[in-house]
């Protein structure tokens, strides 16, 4: 069975990670696997054993002549590989993907919502647009997949798709790496730039207007004027970046603050944090706050998309207001002031990923469905 899938950018993020980890794992004696991305990205060297398709054109802000050029890409890459099955990822892909699928008549089409494209901080015309958009795609899509009950809930609740159209499929990680102990904890300190034994709280997220990093800098510097033996890490890239360091060329944080850039070495950083903090506009199903709860550490979110699937308000960590980086820094601090209570919510956080968050999990129900359809 010839299975492609569409996402727009290889950079590393959760959609991308995990369409890294579907093509890497899914049996190649059953399947025929592709990918069609940007060339730009950290995570292209990594597609090298894989059937890559680079687009140039695909590119993540709208732009009509690229767009129409990346549609006739992929529609001609579908048309010369005669997939049975094109699975498409995020917004951008989602949409051209799918329509140069539909005219290419590939028989079965399959997307899968990262996070919906209309959201509230956007124009309601513009939100109403996307609505309409996605509701005419879904006309010729066999499944949607939904990585959060909330997406699915979102998804029903603007009449996008019947119910039946929809199937839930949770994120799945490599749980036997991210629950291995560490023993270089005080070597990746070091490494980092971090020579105290101080708290580390830290944010990995790609810096993009949906993840408000401006927020959580904000949050870092209340925290910091009342403690300030606090080690603070923002791991990630992208478009807000200069501004981020714009902000922080500003602020009293003195060495305090460490900006990583991309790493791929997150699960060893995720060892040396004691508080993860993600502080999105509004989300899908954050897989950077699965990863920090299967190592045992508390989080401190906004109540957005998936997250309260993941965190449980008070129990492994603390849900915020979004917008609010006051309200970070406020339970923030409450976990770093309260030794007990952070002990308590990191056992907590780790007995909250069970099995089901495991890869395999996720691998056997995309194989299973792959099945029932192809």
């Amino acid at each position: 069975m010839r299975v492609c899938h569409v996402i727009t950018k290889p950079e590393l993020g959760g959609a991308q990670l995990t369409v890294l980890n579907i093509v890497s794992n899914l049996p190649k004696d059953k399947y025929g696997l592709s990918i069609i991305t940007s060339p730009r990205g950290i995570l292209s060297p990594e597609f090298k054993d894989i059937k890559a398709h680079f687009s140039p054109f695909l590119t993540r802000p709208i732009n009509p002549i690229a767009d129409i050029i990346a549609f006739v890409h992929i529609w001609f890459i579908y048309r010369s590989f005669k997939f049975n099955i094109v699975h498409t990822h995020s917004s951008k892909a989602g949409i051209i993907g799918r329509w140069a699928a539909r005219f290419a008549k590939v028989p079965h089409i399959i997307h899968t919502v990262h996070g919906w494209s209309f959201n509230d901080y956007q124009n309601p015309i513009l939100k109403g647009f996307y609505i309409f958009l996605e509701r005419v795609t879904a006309k010729f899509t066999t499944k949607i997949i939904c990585v959060s009950k909330k997406d699915l809930e979102t998804g029903l609740r603007h009449r996008i798709a019947p119910r039946d159209k929809f199937v839930v499929i949770k994120y799945g990680i490599p749980l036997a790496e991210f629950r291995m102990p560490s023993d270089n904890a005080a070597e990746k300190r070091k490494e980092l730039g971090i020579h105290n034994r101080d708290p580390i709280v830290g944010m990995v997220s790609c810096l993009k207007p949906q993840k408000s990093p401006m927020d959580y800098i904000k949050a870092c510097i209340e925290i910091y004027k009342r403690m300030p033996d606090v080690n603070f890490l923002l791991i990630g890239d992208g478009v807000l970046k200069n501004r981020c360091k714009k902000i922080l060329a500003s602020t009293p944080l003195n060495g305090r603050f460490i900006f990583t850039g991309w790493r791929r070495d997150i699960s060893e950083i995720l060892n040396i944090m004691d508080i993860a903090v993600l502080t999105s506009k509004w989300e899908g199903m954050p897989i950077s706050i699965i990863e920090a709860l299967c190592k045992g550490k508390p989080a401190v979110i906004t109540d957005v998309g998936g997250g309260r699937e993941l965190v449980r308000d008070t129990v492994n960590g603390f849900l915020t207001c979004p917008g609010s980086h006051k309200d970070t820094a406020e339970k923030t601090l409450t976990l770093l002031k309260d030794r007990r209570l952070f002990t308590e919510m990191s056992n907590k956080a780790s007995l909250s990923i069970d099995d089901s968050f495991d890869l395999k999990n996720m691998l056997g129900a995309l194989d299973k469905l792959y099945r029932s359809i192809g």
